[in-house]
């Protein structure tokens, strides 16, 4: 039987499945995405255009159209997607939705983009410059052309209208989810062997992250040498995640701090390993400068870790009233943090309790149904509008 759905073509070239740091972040929310959206948009066929053969039993509702250009390499992806994805798509669909910043400048479809920061814009000397300058000219022209605009924070949202002039009615915010694997608790003996196996210390902070700039590392190393000095803690800290670029300072803070002992670099952790990083953790502290959302500390509240975390950018969307927010700029702010919530057992047992139940109201499952409405705003479908504000919050 023909099928009479409009049929939407996603530029997904960013989703990885492969167990490594290239794998979080945006391909996550690219996954799981594309995991719900077929039953959040029955009224819609996708075609997925992918670097790679995904699974069919992982997306069984899609069509996978796996490029066989090395696009795992930006350049390559570049040339691919302003070349021969362009000429894929002319007259072929009904909607493109490029799942990460930029649409081909040829494009003639009616489109919608999902920018997930605009760190490149509000930090610039942390990227490359010819990284840099393909995101401000694609990203800047994909805000203009594109008939929706996704942002997956109200921070977001308002860095596009202050900074770009971007109709604040052109942007919807759609909010990553949370797996529901991080809310069940494992069995104590299993926390204890994973503690035993990583040979974790018996009391530790931890932070999960690519170590880059922004990420703000040498002021928690400050913060947290202050915080020991001031309350005899006996904790550790863990920093978790790989290593990004100019990350050179935390080597050298480190070093200045005589603390070669007490902070552990543990590189990349597993996706399935992370509830159990959590709940082994006496806090998770996240002092980022700018996140276009801020995953792990959502993640940490879920698992009921008490968190402390930036009071910038979106982070306190994330964090809510279940953790601390403090200014990632002034170490002894955050020392103070640190030493309330390691030292205070009513505090943490009250933040366990919170965290959780704020992580609760993010889903895969909204998030989808609201990227769907989406869908049906820039294609003028009836209803759009009400349902679309019926799903938020």
């Amino acid at each position: 039987m023909f099928d009479v759905r409009p049929r939407a073509a996603l530029n997904a070239q960013l989703l990885r499945l492969d167990a490594g740091y290239r794998s979080a972040g945006i391909a996550r929310y690219i996954f799981h995405l594309l995991r719900e959206l077929p039953g959040a948009a029955p009224d819609f066929a996708f075609d997925v255009f992918s670097t790679e053969a995904l699974a069919p039993t992982l997306f069984p509702d899609i069509t996978i159209r796996a490029t066989r250009w090395p696009v795992h390499k930006p350049p390559w992806r570049i040339l691919w997607e302003q070349t021969l994805f362009a000429l894929a798509l002319q007259d072929n669909y009904a909607l493109l939705h490029s799942l990460a910043y930029v649409l081909p400048f040829l494009n003639r479809t009616p489109s919608i983009v999902t920018l997930y920061d605009l760190s490149f814009i509000i930090y610039p000397e942390y990227f490359q410059p010819l990284q840099r300058l393909y995101l401000r000219i694609g990203a800047r022209a994909a805000t203009r052309r594109a008939r929706k605009i996704i942002a997956i924070s109200e921070s977001g949202k308002q860095d596009l209208v202050r900074l770009w002039h971007v109709p604040p009615e052109r942007v919807q915010v759609i909010p990553p989810g949370v797996e529901s694997y991080f809310f069940t608790p494992p069995p104590p003996p299993q926390i204890e062997q994973f503690r035993r196996a990583k040979q974790l210390p018996e009391h530790f902070v931890l932070f999960l992250g690519t170590r880059e700039p922004r990420k703000n590392i040498p002021t928690l190393l400050y913060a947290f040498a202050r915080a020991k000095r001031a309350a005899n803690l006996p904790h550790h800290l863990i920093l978790a995640g790989g290593r990004g670029w100019l990350d050179h300072d935390i080597a050298k803070t480190i070093q200045a701090l005589n603390m070669a002992d007490q902070v552990h670099l543990v590189g990349f952790v597993a996706q399935a390993e992370l509830p159990l990083w959590y709940r082994a953790a006496d806090a998770f502290v996240y002092p980022s400068q700018y996140e276009g959302f801020g995953m792990p500390p959502l993640e940490a509240l879920a698992c009921g870790a008490p968190v402390i975390a930036s009071n910038v950018s979106s982070l306190p969307e994330a964090v809510g009233q279940a953790g601390l927010l403090v200014n990632p700029r002034a170490p002894a702010e955050l020392a103070d943090a640190l030493i309330k919530i390691l030292t205070d057992a009513n505090l943490r047992a009250e933040l366990a309790q919170r965290g959780p139940q704020h992580a609760r109201a993010f889903t895969w499952t909204r998030a989808a149904q609201l990227t769907a409405e989406t869908y049906r705003l820039a294609l003028n479908k009836s209803n759009a509008v009400s349902n679309f504000h019926s799903a938020l919050p």
